[in-house]
């Protein structure tokens, strides 16, 4: 969509949206309102604006739930960041290297699996 097209479909003036564009405080309505068109979760335009946070998309559910995605590259991270956590909790005789590689380990496994069902995990 061109941002035309976003401010007409989120009433607001195009001077506005320029506004947004170019990182200058706007009502916070202002930003839910583009957010809906967009399709991003809410709040994902101060996140951004204020902390460089990439947006949250969103998409609808015929149920009128939203669901965000998970995105790929934060679900490997999370799950080394488990694998870590449950070594540590249940192991008293497993080094800091031994540790990070069985973490490595189950990272690149999730991966190479991913990378075979062509998930892209970037």
């Amino acid at each position: 969509m061109s941002k035309i097209d976003v401010a007409r479909a989120a009433e607001i003036q195009i001077n506005t949206y320029d506004k947004v564009e170019g990182g200058k405080s706007v009502r916070p309505l202002t930003y839910e309102k583009i957010e809906t068109v967009i399709h991003w979760a809410r709040g994902s335009c101060d996140d951004f604006l204020r902390q460089n946070i990439p947006p949250t998309p969103v998409e609808d559910r015929p149920s009128g739930a939203v669901v965000s995605p998970v995105r790929p590259g934060d679900l490997a991270a999370d799950v080394g960041d488990a694998v870590q956590d449950a070594l540590i909790a249940v192991s008293d005789d497993l080094t800091a290297s031994q540790i990070r590689e069985l973490k490595r380990q189950v990272v690149d496994e999730v991966l190479n699996r991913w990378k075979k069902r062509g998930i892209d995990h970037n």
